[in-house]
Formats: C-alpha cells, structure tokens, sequence
C-alpha cells in the first residue's frame, strides 16, 4: 500500500506537562511526537492500531523463532510455544471462515503427526 503523501499542517494548544507527557510516551513507542499523535488520534479508539500490531507480529516471530530452536527432546515445550504464538497472532487477524477451515485443515497434522512417541513419553 502507496503512503499519502503528507501536505497538511496543524497547531494544538497544549501546556508543557502534556507535552512532555505526549513526548515521553512517543519516544516509549519508537515513534516521533507527530507520529505518535497520528496513531493516537486516528487508531486510538480501536483495540490494535496497525503500530502495535506490527510490534506484536514481530514478537510471536521471535517466539517461534525460540521455539523452533528447542531440542526436539523438548517437543511438548515447543508445542506449546508455538500453540501460545499461534494463540496470540490470531488475536492480530480476523479470517474468514474458509480461511479458519483452511488453517485447521493444515493444523490436524500436528495432533496425528508424532502421536505415539507423545503418548509414550506421557506413561
């Protein structure tokens, strides 16, 4: 998606300890105080303004990331970090359901795939 190229400029009022405030909380973000106020006041209103999904698109990358660099010995801790990645990126994205019908059609391999060595390591 093409970025608008931004042309329009606009003033606030606002006392020193709001901009501070406003200032502080754009530098904890990585973000520069318009870039802050953009994302504030066009996303504020929603759950996850597309900022924030980023960051946590970012995270569940880097849990998989550990997750597959666990000892296969390990397979129930592993699973379980991916499962909770999985959990926490579906937050992220709303599917349709042939997209849901799709991901779990893909997904069932992980409940047939490796099933006796996970029952017997459970005795």
């Amino acid at each position: 998606m093409k970025m608008k190229k931004k042309s329009v400029t606009k003033s606030i009022k606002m006392s020193p300890q709001q901009e501070q405030q406003i200032r502080e909380q754009a530098d904890k973000k990585g973000m520069n105080f318009s870039e802050y106020m953009l994302d504030c006041a066009v996303h504020g209103n929603q759950g996850i303004t597309p900022y924030m999904a980023v960051k946590m698109q970012e995270m569940v990358n880097i849990v998989k990331d550990i997750a597959d660099s666990l000892d296969e010995r390990d397979y129930i801790h592993k699973e379980e970090l991916r499962q909770k990645a999985h959990d926490f990126e579906d937050l992220c994205t709303t599917l349709t359901p042939q997209e849901k019908y799709n991901k779990l059609e893909n997904n069932i391999g992980l409940f047939v795939e490796g099933d006796y060595e996970i029952w017997e390591s459970l005795k």
